[in-house]
């Protein structure tokens, strides 16, 4: 551990330039940089500081536990957490209700719901760059308050289970691994009558093969921003929807809490997130643009105006409409 605390701290130091009194401050900033691995050590090995990461487990061994078990899946990640500590997103609405819904759902005891956490906080050695600066700096001003909400004595699992490919370091290993985790993925749609809960313009699954094998698919269709503002009539939509059939839920923070009430009825519930825009940039090879076509990627600007699409394939899959 000491090691990896040096590699990281040599590579942040090298980064500062100190000559002279102008800049004495980043000189003490230098001296603690290269003094506080052995003092972390210290406190660490002495029993004064204690420091604690909450079990995650990887994104392969949540998909085996989904397969084994046909669990549901609820994932929490940067967005939920901030819904939770009564912020809004780009693409919800601050809502008090929400943020209750959430806090209930990731304390939840069913054990056919898996909750899903971002494996974020302790190394970030396998992330590209732009994740690990996120992520250190989300942590450092949100730890405090995400941990609030953890049982350090249980299991959680991967909520990067949907986002397999780009947060990673792009190797052959790593594009040969992803091909395999795909594969995998297809398994727990073979042969069932799957149900996709989206937002307007996400056409998860549409122009790609993703969701081969399944025995056949529908659509309910919801706003694609501040989905939760209609919860009461998406949830109403599933009334009629046998519990045997498997639901996709692609809508930000309201899946998170669909999968949930889902799970409760019987359903088998997978918070889906981006896996199909994961899909496509893994087929790709990591190049997001041109965007794909006819696609909401709400995580690049341009990607977020809606276009109209006519495929009677695609309309002839959408049972039931929320907007």
């Amino acid at each position: 551990m000491l090691k990896k605390v040096e590699k990281e701290l040599e590579h942040f130091k090298n980064k500062l330039f100190c000559s002279g009194n102008k800049h004495k401050q980043l000189e003490e900033i230098q001296n603690k940089l290269e003094n506080i691995p052995y003092e972390i050590y210290d406190k660490i090995t002495n029993g004064s500081l204690r420091v604690q990461i909450p079990t995650i487990k990887s994104a392969d061994e949540t998909l085996d536990k989904i397969l084994q078990a046909k669990c549901s899946l609820s994932r929490f990640g940067d967005g939920e957490f901030s819904v939770m500590d009564g912020s809004r997103i780009h693409f919800q609405n601050r809502s008090p209700k929400l943020s209750e819904r959430l806090k209930e759902v990731i304390v939840s005891e069913n054990s056919n719901l898996l909750i899903g956490l971002p494996d974020c906080f302790g190394s970030l050695d396998n992330y590209v760059p732009s994740v690990i600066n996120f992520w250190r700096k989300w942590m450092s001003q949100k730890r405090e308050m995400v941990y609030s909400y953890f049982d350090m004595n249980r299991i959680y699992y991967s909520a990067f289970f949907t986002r397999a490919y780009m947060p990673y370091n792009k190797t052959d290993e790593h594009y040969k691994n992803c091909g395999e985790y795909f594969e995998k993925i297809k398994k727990i749609w073979a042969g069932r009558d799957v149900v996709i809960c989206e937002g307007v313009g996400t056409r998860f699954g549409m122009f790609n093969n993703l969701l081969d094998g399944a025995k056949s698919i529908s659509r309910i269709i919801c706003p694609a921003r501040s989905a939760f503002d209609k919860y009461d009539e998406i949830l109403s939509a599933f009334v009629d929807i046998s519990p045997d059939k498997l639901v996709l839920a692609a809508l930000g923070p309201t899946a998170t809490v669909l999968a949930y009430d889902l799970c409760n009825q019987g359903y088998q519930a997978l918070d889906i997130g981006q896996l199909d825009l994961e899909y496509e940039w893994f087929l790709r090879k990591g190049v997001t643009y041109p965007l794909p076509e006819f696609k909401y990627v709400d995580g690049i600007k341009e990607g977020r105006k809606i276009r109209k699409l006519q495929d009677p394939e695609y309309e002839r899959q959408i049972i039931k409409r929320t907007v």
